[in-house]
């Protein structure tokens, strides 16, 4: 009788460990969802801020009137579910540098009129919870070690006055790209963490093509993109820059790229391109997003690997519009989710992401 009561409370045991893990692997409240935030124009008086907890399936919109100025915010990094920074426009005398410390609920203004100078801030990248880089126009590139209290220039005044738009830091190696109407593009690079400068990529050929976003995947091999729908590639840190795409006509733009690895990256282009590589850039396999995108003018993606990303744009029409894309499976296959609102989006980050 002992053995029998012994093995009744054994398969009772087994019963319902079973039972507990299959809830546990169905049940909704245990998928792994992801964080990230979305930014754009102004709408309502204020710039706009989405974010999701949940891969994106729903976004809820932040900051007020109050908090968040009434400009276009341009680029967003989430650090962790709680910490994001925003750049954008100028207000009040200067650029907008917002951060947030508690996943949203609340959006802080970053620096005064001292230290931030009147300009609007188009490219952002965190290092850490101390060091921030931002670059902006008018050759605006400024630096803060101490999680933004006190902000410093990094620019080289001599240089001419490119509207700098995107920044990449790999250890003590920087490099950032700019765009200009009368000059075209510019790739600097400082090896000195900011303090001195040289141009790395200048000429005829860039005298048409202005360059939007820069990417490294180590300190040697990196991408950039911009005007023509021009890709760029340097497996030499920036010693020499190969075009490994390009347009006759600099009339469509390759406005995002982002490196997974020095084999894995993705562009994203005008009129609904989606570009995915996984041999460094010598194949450019053009992916097929739904049809509705084609009118969207795609800005950024940001992935969390080489399989799973999200893509970001504004309608290229009159009416206002923005895209958000998601895929799965390396970009065979992309969705449109719907946030909810009609707002012009120009940027995307998620907790873990490469961008």
């Amino acid at each position: 009788m002992k053995k029998l009561v012994i093995a009744v409370i054994l398969f009772s045991l087994i019963l319902f460990i079973i039972s507990t893990c299959c809830e546990k692997s169905t049940s909704p409240s245990n998928e792994k969802y992801h964080i990230g935030w979305v930014v754009g124009d102004s709408d309502n008086g204020y710039g706009t801020i989405l974010k999701t907890a949940n891969s994106g399936q729903t976004w809820v919109r932040q900051g007020d009137t109050l908090t968040v100025p009434n400009i276009n915010l341009n680029a967003v990094r989430a650090v962790d579910s709680l910490t994001a920074w925003v750049v954008g426009g100028s207000a009040d005398g200067w650029a907008t540098i917002l951060k947030t410390t508690n996943g949203g609920q609340n959006w802080q203004r970053i620096g005064n009129r001292g230290d931030i100078p009147d300009t609007e801030l188009l490219g952002l990248y965190v290092c850490n919870e101390y060091e921030i880089w931002a670059v902006g126009a008018a050759n605006t590139i400024l630096y803060t070690d101490d999680g933004g209290t006190n902000w410093v220039s990094k620019a080289d005044t001599s240089f001419l006055s490119y509207n700098l738009s995107s920044i990449a830091v790999v250890d003590d190696k920087i490099w950032v790209c700019g765009n200009e109407d009368h000059l075209g593009g510019t790739i600097i690079h400082s090896s000195d963490y900011g303090d001195t400068w040289v141009h790395q990529a200048q000429g005829e050929f860039l005298s048409e093509r202005g360059m939007i976003e820069i990417s490294a995947a180590s300190d040697s091999c990196l991408w950039a993109v911009g005007h023509g729908r021009t890709i760029l590639h340097t497996s030499n840190g920036g010693g020499n820059w190969e075009v490994q795409k390009t347009d006759i006509s600099p009339e469509w733009d390759a406005n995002g790229v982002c490196a997974i690895s020095e084999d894995i990256a993705w562009v994203v282009e005008d009129v609904g391109q989606i570009f995915y590589t996984i041999n460094g850039g010598e194949n450019w396999e053009l992916q097929d997003p739904p049809g509705s995108s084609g009118g969207y003018l795609l800005y950024r993606i940001s992935p969390l690997n080489k399989n799973e990303a999200w893509v970001v744009g504004p309608y290229g029409g009159k009416i206002d519009l923005g895209m958000v894309l998601h895929t799965v499976d390396g970009g065979q296959t992309w969705t449109i989710q719907d946030y909810g609102y009609n707002l012009l989006l120009g940027d995307v980050s998620f907790v873990g992401s490469y961008h």
